[in-house]
């Protein structure tokens, strides 16, 4: 039977009342991670038990169902399962099935992690929801152990000159994630007092993260890490300077905007070539592309001879679910 995918602040499966990190609340909805761009009080919530435990009070949804990775579920009379995402503690992409099709939603997705780590697994599926925050060609990111390497080596020339580095980091997920990531240099960290109740819910969930404590004016040859917007607490350090790591250090223009001193290209999120990839491993016929640059991204895929579209521009686009 022949049903359709909709945009209307946020993706719906028409015909199954499933909505897909939607902007409103709804009655039913899946909630791929815990930024509050993709969190709201939902009636009731498909995500991991991960991304619950990382939810602030106010963004927890009246009811929910916890679904373990890998497995699946039924849902009326689809199938539904959660998939890792490597976004963060917690992040999945969900693999919805009927009447033999089969579609993926990535959310916010990373492929490739430092440390020997294994890739982000795709499903199998006919048709892939991908987002593509970086899906323009000039967002090449390095290998994340060469760009955590690099963030080590500015951090260690900083504290040997007694500057404090300060890298700036999402508060949540990034700045665990960032700590993670440079766990194998030995740095002890400070943490800004809007990211210490994502690394407490971290060690909750079972992370091991470095050694940190929170910061109260005083460094003591720490790295502190803080979020990019109001950096009250990190003015009071005396001599100091600061990075933003993000996928936004390929653009100038956009990480000046928060005054730091420079930046690096390491991200939570695939950049061109592994949003490419992704869609490749998929082997999905047909991908929509949602959240920046979507018809970049769309159109490029089309040049490689993917049936692509921009979700969002299209009013309704059919689909055999």
């Amino acid at each position: 039977m022949t049903r359709h995918v909709t945009w209307d602040k946020g993706i719906s499966l028409v015909g199954h009342d499933l909505w897909l990190d939607p902007l409103t609340v709804r009655d039913l909805a899946f909630v791929s991670h815990a930024h509050t761009d993709h969190t709201r009080r939902h009636r009731t919530a498909l995500m991991t038990g991960g991304t619950h435990a990382m939810l602030p009070d106010d963004r927890r949804p009246k009811g929910v169902r916890l679904l373990p990775l890998g497995e699946s579920h039924p849902l009326g009379d689809a199938t539904v399962s959660l998939h890792d995402a490597g976004h963060m503690l917690g992040s999945a992409q969900i693999r919805f099935e009927h009447g033999g099709c089969r579609l993926l939603y990535t959310g916010d997705i990373r492929l490739r992690h430092g440390g020997a780590q294994p890739d982000t697994g795709i499903p199998q599926v006919d048709v892939v929801v991908i987002e593509s925050t970086y899906g323009r060609p000039h967002f090449r990111f390095p290998e994340p152990d060469c760009a955590a390497e690099q963030i080590a080596l500015w951090c260690r020339r900083a504290l040997a000159v007694g500057v404090t580095p300060v890298l700036l980091a999402h508060a949540l997920g990034k700045a665990q994630e960032l700590m993670l990531a440079l766990a194998p240099f030995g740095f002890r960290f400070a943490l800004e007092e809007r990211c210490v109740p994502f690394a407490r819910g971290y060690e909750a969930a079972g992370v091991a993260l470095p050694d940190w404590i929170e910061l109260d004016g005083q460094a003591r040859d720490r790295v502190v890490i803080a979020p990019p917007v109001g950096k009250d607490g990190v003015r009071g350090l005396g001599r100091y300077r600061t990075a933003l790591v993000s996928g936004w250090a390929l653009d100038p223009s956009f990480w000046r905007l928060f005054g730091a001193d420079l930046a690096f290209p390491l991200s939570d999120h695939c950049d061109f070539d592994d949003l490419v990839e992704v869609v490749r491993r998929s082997g999905a016929d047909q991908v929509y592309t949602v959240h920046g640059f979507t018809s970049d991204f769309a159109r490029h895929l089309r040049k490689r001879g993917v049936r692509a579209h921009p979700l969002h521009e299209t009013e309704q686009l059919a689909l055999a679910l």
